[in-house]
């Protein structure tokens, strides 16, 4: 370590540390990232880098309609509690100022789709039908030079061959090759970059094209790097230095040594939240089985655990400890294990169903990853439907993706030879497979098939929403996400009660200052990302509610820690 004094010190490297980092350096700051892994990115590599940001600069710039008042409208409906409200209103009020802000800095981050995801409860009161998410633009990795090797990598599962990142559209195309020329050509254009790749960057071990939250990340560690922030790899947080007036620094170990590091101005808290912490989730989320987490398997409380010992609250106000996704297991070919989060790409397809410990549905399969495992662990209902297993037939496989099951035979035959993949060639043999009743498997895809013909599913409204249908497949007639389970072989996937992310974290205020038991802020201790409490309360009202607040409350926690708060408020409001 070359200095050991600092203004800032910001412990974790996904979006929300990398974001504060930068922020907190374009207002003259000397800044310290550390970062407990040899990489870059955290959960934020593994997932899509969604935003969800109403009002955002590219929403009113595509002439959106939409106000703060809609929007606050929508969470009000949605989340039906009023914990955290204020700092909901908080992020309502600055969440566009947050993203343009740090846009005039980096440059371009994100875009909003020409066919963007609706809010995930269309139909509820301040909805908006257009969405209010963003996606991260796509990253040529190369820019990063040999620093490109400090990205964390997404999982191999959600890349061709393991290896080239895909936007939504892509895929698209790579499942439309055979039917069209466009897609074909398209296809063609993936695969000569996979074989340049491999030609001129094999040393990378991966593609070069980084999207969703790869790329997310690979952008601000451009900038980390362009604007001369200090980084320190493999250097874990291991306490705060504190004394009466607050926090002053932190102690990181390097190299099996401790240094203090003094932050003049704060730490900043990132770390991750705890989806693999055995002991917070013991303590508070007990009844979920911990290993099924989608999310870096480093993240484990530190940050939070750390806060607590120097008087930090932890609040479990939330509705659900988790953000909840239905998860599948499977071994890769290196012998490690994938937890493969079923978010979008195949749940909402005609074609597919999930059935409960009875063999019967519980559920609009379609519905978005959170509720869905709600219904699994039978929050409405107050009976677990344990265990899940999703079915479908050898039509959908050879359209569709399967969990961590592409549409190609070759990749079939090997998730069946695993246990992954539960292959029938019968209805009732593959009742047996997942250990269920076959009269009752039987009567409810005979059920689901006659409903699918009509196009109408009147038990649980598969395909009734707006969101249900942007995910379903709109070739399909007359209900994008109904089709039958007719053609053998049969085959399921067993979902467990996953997450990609934990919602309980550390009380803080409307700026992101950790609070003590009394309610007051810890001087110079802020939390943001999932080690901040969720602002959503246990809730999941759209995609990227989780990056879009771990964004906006790292930019006011620099605000504050600066003293520009105030100034931006008073400008604001003149």
């Amino acid at each position: 370590m070359v200095d050991q004094l600092f203004d800032m010190v910001v412990a974790g490297s996904g979006a929300a540390g990398l974001a504060a980092a930068v922020v907190a350096r374009s207002m003259g700051l000397r800044v310290l990232v550390v970062e407990k892994t040899g990489l870059i990115g955290g959960t934020t590599s593994y997932s899509g880098g969604v935003v969800w940001v109403p009002n955002s600069r590219q929403i009113v710039e595509r002439g959106g309609l939409d106000s703060l008042e809609r929007a606050e409208e929508y969470l009000d409906a949605t989340i039906g509690s009023l914990h955290e409200r204020e700092a909901r209103r908080q992020y309502l009020r600055r969440g566009a100022e947050a993203f343009a802000y740090l846009e005039d800095v980096t440059g371009p981050l994100f875009y909003v789709r020409a066919s963007n995801s609706p809010d995930y409860y269309p139909d509820a009161e301040g909805a908006s039908q257009q969405g209010r998410a963003m996606t991260p633009l796509t990253f040529d990795g190369r820019l990063l030079g040999e620093h490109f090797r400090d990205v964390r990598a997404p999982l191999p599962e959600f890349a061709l061959f393991g290896r080239q990142m895909l936007e939504l559209m892509d895929v698209h195309h790579l499942l439309n090759a055979r039917r069209s020329l466009r897609s074909a050509v398209h296809t063609g254009g993936l695969l000569l970059r996979d074989v340049r790749d491999r030609l001129l960057y094999r040393r990378f071990g991966r593609g070069t094209r980084l999207t969703g939250g790869n790329a997310l990340v690979g952008r601000l560690y451009k900038s980390v790097l362009d604007l001369g922030i200090t980084v320190e790899r493999d250097a874990p947080l291991v306490d705060l230095v504190r004394d009466d007036a607050g926090v002053k620094g932190v102690v990181i170990e390097r190299d099996g040594e401790r240094h203090a590091i003094t932050a003049a101005r704060g730490v900043i808290l990132a770390t991750g939240g705890f989806p693999w912490g055995e002991a917070l989730r013991r303590q508070r989320m007990q009844e979920v089985p911990l290993g099924y987490s989608a999310t870096s398997p480093e993240s484990q409380g530190d940050g939070i655990a750390i806060a607590m010992a120097h008087g930090a609250v932890f609040d479990r106000e939330n509705s659900e400890g988790a953000f909840w996704a239905p998860v599948s297991v499977t071994k890769r070919k290196d012998g490690s294990l994938a937890r493969f989060p079923h978010l979008m790409a195949d749940r909402a397809k005609p074609g597919l169903i999930a059935v409960n410990k009875s063999g019967r549905r519980f559920v609009n399969e379609a519905e978005n990853y959170h509720d869905f495992v709600r219904a699994m662990m039978g929050r409405d209902r107050n009976e677990d439907q344990q265990p899940v297993h999703l079915i479908c037939d050898a039509s959908f496989l050879r359209r569709y993706a399967f969990g961590a099951v592409p549409p190609l035979a070759s990749e079939r035959r090997r998730a069946v030879r695993s246990g992954y993949l539960i292959e029938a060639p019968t209805i009732a043999r593959l009742a047996a497979g997942i250990g269920v009743e076959a009269a009752a498997l039987g009567e409810t895809i005979d059920r689901f098939n006659r409903q699918a013909v009509a196009g109408e599913d009147p038990d649980f409204g598969k395909g009734e929403s707006l969101y249900n249908r942007y995910l379903g497949d709109a070739g399909q007639r007359p209900n994008p996400c109904l089709g039958p389970i007719a053609r053998g072989p049969f085959y399921a996937i067993r979902v467990h009660v996953g997450d990609i992310g934990t919602t309980h974290g550390l009380s803080a205020d409307v700026n992101s200052q950790v609070l003590d038991d009394r309610g007051d802020p810890i001087c110079g201790l802020y939390a943001c990302g999932n080690d901040r409490n969720s602002i959503m309360a246990g809730s999941y009202p759209g995609g990227g509610i989780t990056i879009g607040p771990a964004i906006t409350f790292a930019y006011l926690a620099v605000l504050h820690a600066t003293g520009a708060a105030a100034d931006r408020a008073a400008s604001k409001s003149a």
